[in-house]
């Protein structure tokens, strides 16, 4: 299996993913706006807030994760470095660069987040665990018709 984790210098920008949840902020929720924004996001390179710790000869990587106010716990991904400034605003937070499939394992096989939140202080898209799952399957049912 392919391992989607990047860490690229490129800047990571999700311009159209970012239009289309600002799109279903303003209050387009039709069916074919729900589709197109989630296809996008199942495409995109997000950018996840991590602490990185030296110990003897390796690293360990610490994924961050936003309690809401009931205490349900989500990872958070970002569309761009703007959006990750707005809720870790620390000039050297350390980042990965992952996609959908990889929040997709984390959340399925830790069971400790109830799911993923992009763009949380800006026009966010909450997905609980029943939904990432629900599109991870999808994902990789288009995957398999791909090869």
């Amino acid at each position: 299996m392919e391992d989607t984790m990047s860490n690229k210098n490129e800047p990571i920008t999700n311009p159209a993913l970012k239009q289309a949840m600002e799109r279903m902020h303003k209050g387009e929720h039709s069916r074919e706006a729900q589709m197109v924004t989630l296809q996008m996001l199942l495409k995109a390179q997000l950018l996840a807030p991590v602490s990185v710790t030296q110990g003897k000869g390796d690293a360990q990587i610490h994924f961050q994760l936003l309690s809401t106010q009931d205490d349900r716990a989500f990872f958070p991904a970002f569309t761009d470095l703007e959006e990750l400034h707005r809720c870790f605003d620390k000039p050297d937070q350390q980042t990965l660069v992952l996609a959908f499939a990889d929040y997709a394992r984390m959340i399925l096989k830790d069971k400790s987040a109830q799911g993923l939140v992009v763009n949380p202080l800006g026009n966010s898209l909450t997905l609980e665990q029943s939904l990432v799952e629900f599109l991870d399957k999808v994902q990789k049912e288009e995957n398999k018709e791909e090869l």
